[in-house]
């Protein structure tokens, strides 16, 4: 008898991450999207270099690629408002934000318990995750790039379905959307990423990557 083929239900959860970094999550707008130029993922390959220079070259390539699939995903709306209207680099804007929340600390940890990357909080990572069927074990899971990126870029999703602008969307990123719809956000937040947003995109094209501090260290042995 012939037997039927079939998919283990542990390997649905590693077919959904692989769909969502592989295959395109929604219709994106092709505004200011350099996403997959070389360029671009050297300049974010210096950026973390500099940034994070204990890291081995082997972790920093992994985080470049983490980041730039994960950016793909970002869905603006296609509205009438001014903010919508200007052209957004979402590779640019996903990295203004990650510096703005944890300058590119896979383990960084808020004084309110947010994680990662992104910042997400396991609450909200819970929830995200039990929504859209994604497998979720543990806030430890936050510490991962990808579930991170993942559920980061989803959240941002959502808040920007539900505000009227980029700056609302951003300082309900920061104060939760209840929390920005009952009192507002913290404005240096929002602030801090268009920073970080426009010195990316002002950045030379680097000519050379910078040398980790772990290579530095075995150099002058």
């Amino acid at each position: 008898m012939r037997k039927s083929r079939f998919f283990p239900k542990t390997l649905f959860p590693f077919l959904l991450l692989s769909v969502f970094f592989l295959e395109s999550y929604g219709k994106l707008i092709p505004s200011g999207n350099q996403v997959g130029n070389e360029t671009a993922k050297s300049k974010l390959e210096f950026l973390i270099a500099k940034k994070r220079p204990g890291l081995s070259t082997k972790e920093r390539i992994h985080l470049v690629q983490a980041i730039e699939r994960a950016s793909y995903f970002i869905r603006f709306p296609k509205r009438t408002g001014l903010t919508y209207q200007v052209p957004v680099d979402r590779l640019g804007f996903l990295v203004g934000l990650i510096q703005t929340e944890s300058q590119f600390h896979t383990r960084a940890k808020s004084h309110k318990g947010a994680l990662g990357l992104m910042q997400v909080m396991p609450e909200t990572a819970k929830w995200l995750a039990k929504k859209e069927g994604i497998s979720y074990s543990s806030a430890n899971d936050l510490y991962e790039p990808e579930t991170n990126l993942l559920l980061g870029v989803l959240y941002l999703n959502y808040l920007l379905e539900r505000t009227d602008s980029l700056e609302a969307t951003l300082l309900a990123y920061n104060a939760g959307l209840g929390g920005y719809k009952r009192f507002g956000g913290v404005p240096t937040y929002s602030r801090t990423v268009y920073k970080y947003y426009e010195e990316w995109k002002q950045m030379p094209i680097p000519q050379e990557i910078p040398i980790s501090e772990s290579l530095a260290s075995l150099i002058s042995i």
